[in-house]
């Protein structure tokens, strides 16, 4: 036993074994087919046969599954930034949170086709309720990570996220993604949670705040949606918290990962920001909690500035706010399209207030346009 068992991802041999009851879930034929639509799923099961390693798996399964989808569901998929990282380096990608899964597998994607490692990924503990997401998630390098219990078993519970994710960069020289928030954005705003940044220095080795947040080479990352995933189940979900509070039915975990992954999403485009450096850690107040507030700030304006803008978000600002102002921005045609998807999410859910739904809805796309201009 290490001290990390109880959250870390799966071992090459554990990963092995894991892929033989993989195998017996019916789940996996319907994810086959669509992942590998040119195998039969005999010739799947042979694949993973195949596997020898956690790398091979990444390479030969996930990646290749991933560029299925995007060919199936994106009309392009682009990224900038990648002179902005090192082979040899281990890194924290802090992102902006869209999608349950391909915020962090689209960058798995771009890393190990560009002959890099790919990164460990934080994998919340709600998704490990169901067992195939669980096997999934633990084969292809996610740890578990907490959302909620007792203030005591909480805090106890970042303090060892906070040494798995230090140990992870300093001693096992292994980039890890994180989110820059818990749980996606569903008002179309990006913003890094300071609890977040006073969580990573937990367990640092360091005493120095410079230090010990340097010493993780944080590197922001924007993901870009034309068509935001989930996004009429996110609007709905708004719709349907009273109170601040919102129980997630069953499965419904499991509905927004396939609806995410499956739904049309346009163009999409990733962007790898620059590491924080030393010199930007010594400009940030001194003291810790000024410090983090400080960190999350520049954070989020780094990862709003690589936010791809698209048609979309400006057409959902001028249906808001009323007139055309950013009407020199999208066409008309693109403007109808996207007023016949709002208007079907309205027409398909008539049991919730249809002005609040509406504005939900049009805040997925406006919110991070909003935040720029403000």
């Amino acid at each position: 036993m290490t001290r990390f068992d109880d959250i870390r991802h799966y071992t090459d041999d554990e990963m092995l074994q894991a892929l033989k009851r993989i195998e017996r879930f019916q789940e996996l034929k319907p994810v086959a087919a669509y992942a590998f639509p040119d195998l039969s799923y005999e010739q799947f099961i042979e694949l993973l046969d195949s596997i020898t390693n956690t790398p091979d798996l990444q390479h030969r399964v996930m990646v290749k599954g991933m560029e299925n989808v995007i060919a199936k569901t994106m009309t392009s998929f682009t990224f900038s930034g990648l002179e902005n990282i090192q082979p040899d380096k281990s890194y924290l990608y802090i992102s902006n949170h869209r999608d349950i899964v391909l915020d962090a597998y689209l960058l798995q994607c771009i890393l190990d086709t560009h002959g890099m490692s790919t990164t460990r990924i934080t994998f919340g503990a709600n998704l490990m309720k169901n067992e195939f997401l669980r096997e999934l998630g633990l084969c292809n390098k996610m740890f578990r990570t907490e959302r909620g219990g007792t203030a005591k078993g909480f805090y106890a519970a970042l303090a060892h996220l906070s040494d798995y994710i230090n140990n992870s960069i300093l001693n096992d020289n292994e980039s890890v993604w994180i989110a820059q928030r818990g749980g996606r954005t569903k008002d179309g705003f990006d913003v890094t949670d300071p609890a977040l940044i006073k969580m990573l220095g937990m367990a640092s080795p360091y005493s120095d705040l410079v230090a010990t947040y340097g010493s993780l080479n944080i590197v922001p990352l924007s993901i870009s949606y034309e068509w935001e995933p989930c996004d009429s189940l996110k609007a709905i979900e708004r719709c349907k918290t009273v109170d601040g509070k919102y129980v997630k039915a069953e499965n419904e975990d499991l509905i927004s990962v396939v609806t995410g992954i499956t739904q049309p999403k346009g163009a999409v485009h990733l962007s790898i920001g620059k590491p924080i450096t030393i010199e930007d850690l010594v400009e940030l107040p001194s003291v810790r909690n000024d410090f983090c507030d400080a960190l999350a700030a520049m954070l989020d304006t780094k990862i709003n500035a690589g936010y791809h803008i698209s048609p979309n978000n400006y057409i959902a600002c001028d249906i808001m706010n009323g007139g055309g102002k950013c009407s020199e921005h999208y066409t008309s045609e693109q403007f109808e399209t996207f007023s016949d998807r709002l208007e079907k999410v309205l027409i398909n859910n008539p049991m919730f207030d249809q002005d609040m739904l509406r504005k939900y809805y049009l805040q997925n796309y406006a919110g991070v346009l909003e935040r720029r201009l403000s």
